[in-house]
């Protein structure tokens, strides 16, 4: 029978100058508390309990994720870490050691005893705590982005991830920071700076992710003060329309925590030093549909996203043969956008697929709406787009407005030619078209010889509308006609 004393009492597995308090859930260094995260304590206490054994790592999964599926990479994260923590291999000290094609083995020598609960030492023991929010839908087809991620961001220290709105940024870099934990030995921390309307709050905001008291004066000093000898991941999430405050607080927290890394999201690169960029593509999808079987089509992670969001609106569907072309239609249509596949998902109940497709070349693309918890600049593609469109300086909105003319990609050249005039200038147009490139509203399409550059369908949408009610729209129309006339002359005399 279970006694008072003996829920009083911890088992302590010692090794080398570490004690784990089995019941605790914690790991000391002496009189420090190791921060490791509890699927790591899982992997160690089951390796410290098989000591001199090897565990294959089908016994571990089953262990640590029982009725999750995981990839690989999570587990070489997570023994990746502890071997970190511990000090794994140096002077010579080894605990953790990988067997080839048979799993691992702790090596240490370890020692059992016991420890009475209410003691002081016992009581003041807390284990390491994430401060992240939940994952509520799967990932998908981000794969390859985040083991890059995971393998680059620890030696990086600043890295943004870059996409237009609506491309999955904030979920990919919580599954980053998720698997990143147990590298961190004083956590990851996630700021979400979505609403923070004004610069002079950022520093206020980041605080307060972390829990600080701060003199209403000096929010900086506090957080330098507070990150200075902490070993952490800073998860600044939805950094564009605060970019260049972000980028200097970058900088500065950076030079002063040397073991600090940041993380950032946003529609364009901070362009703050040290900073590694990733761009997050579109999901992939088939450029023909014609003979695509439903495996095949399945092999695509927009047709994946778009049967499984669809799947829990409707739950008896499954995608037939017939179906096939149609999807790949409305999602090579949605240039495979996760926001925006997910709205023409929820669109089906009321319009059927086929209806669906047939809505999507107008401004019905623009209207579908997401759900009503999401952010207000993702209810629908049309908020999605305000919100990055008045983010742009006055010359920028201009030209992307102006693009909206071309209905297939064109050089630089082709693009001054046709929406240049007395005011927007050559190199104007340069610089609005290096800015909306990077802001991730402008797609660039390297060639062998020369590159192009167009707008996204939606996005095109967007502009066309927005243009037409432009008093340069005229004019600019009508150099387009001119000059559409001009390449057919001078095709004819090639040909003749």
């Amino acid at each position: 029978m279970t006694t008072f004393s003996n829920l009083c009492l911890d088992e302590i597995r010692r090794f080398g100058p570490f004690s784990f308090y089995i019941q605790r859930r914690v790991v000391l260094e002496g009189d420090r508390t190791l921060r490791v995260g509890s699927k790591a304590l899982e992997i160690l206490q089951l390796l410290i309990e098989n000591a001199g054994a090897v565990v294959s790592k089908d016994a571990i999964i089953a262990r640590v994720w029982p009725s999750t599926v995981v990839e690989d990479t999570n587990l070489r994260v997570h023994i990746a870490a502890l071997r970190r923590a511990l000090g794994d291999g140096l002077n010579g000290q080894r605990y953790i050691v990988n067997i080839p094609q048979r799993g691992y083995s702790f090596v240490a020598d370890v020692q059992t005893t016991e420890v009475d609960n209410t003691t002081p030492l016992a009581r003041k023991l807390e284990p390491a705590q994430a401060k992240l929010p939940a994952l509520l839908t799967p990932i998908m087809g981000r794969e390859a982005a985040i083991d890059r991620l995971v393998r680059q961001l620890p030696s990086r220290r600043l890295m943004t991830l870059v996409a237009d709105g609506g491309m999955g940024k904030t979920a990919v870099a919580i599954r980053i920071a998720e698997l990143l934990f147990e590298y961190y030995q004083d956590g990851v921390v996630f700021v979400d700076l979505a609403t923070v309307i004004h610069p002079s709050l950022l520093h206020a905001q980041l605080c307060c992710a972390l829990g600080l008291g701060i003199e209403k004066q000096q929010p900086l000093e506090c957080l330098r003060e507070y990150l200075r000898e902490r070993h952490v991941l800073l998860l600044l999430d939805n950094c564009e329309h605060l970019i260049n405050s972000c980028a200097s607080l970058a900088e500065e927290l950076l030079k002063s925590a040397p073991r600090l890394s940041i993380l950032a999201t946003s529609r364009e690169p901070l362009l703050a030093s040290v900073e590694t960029v990733l761009r997050l593509p579109a999901l992939t999808f088939p450029v023909c549909s014609s003979q695509l079987s439903v495996a095949d089509a399945m092999a695509y992670t927009a047709i994946q996203l778009f049967v499984y969001r669809l799947t829990a609106h409707q739950e008896s569907f499954t995608l037939a043969t017939a179906d096939v072309s149609v999807v790949v239609d409305i999602c090579r249509q949605l240039e495979g956008s996760p926001l925006a596949i997910e709205l023409a998902a929820a669109c089906v109940n009321v319009f059927g697929l086929k209806g669906v497709r047939a809505q999507l070349g107008g401004s019905f693309m623009l209207a579908m709406q997401g759900t009503r918890t999401a952010l207000a600049r993702q209810h629908s593609l049309r908020a999605s787009l305000d919100w990055s469109y008045g983010l742009l300086a006055p010359l920028e909105q201009m030209i992307l407005l102006r693009f909206a003319v071309f209905n297939a990609a064109v050089t630089l050249e082709q693009a001054i030619k046709v929406i240049s005039c007395k005011v927007v200038g050559e190199s104007a147009i340069f610089n609005a078209v290096v800015q909306l490139a990077a802001k991730s509203l402008l797609q660039v399409e390297m060639g062998d010889d020369v590159v192009h550059y167009r707008l996204l369908s939606f996005t095109r949408i967007y502009a066309w509308e927005k243009f037409k009610q432009s008093d340069d729209f005229p004019a600019v129309q009508l150099q387009y006609t001119q000059y559409l006339k001009m390449l057919c002359s001078c095709e004819t005399m090639t040909l003749g």
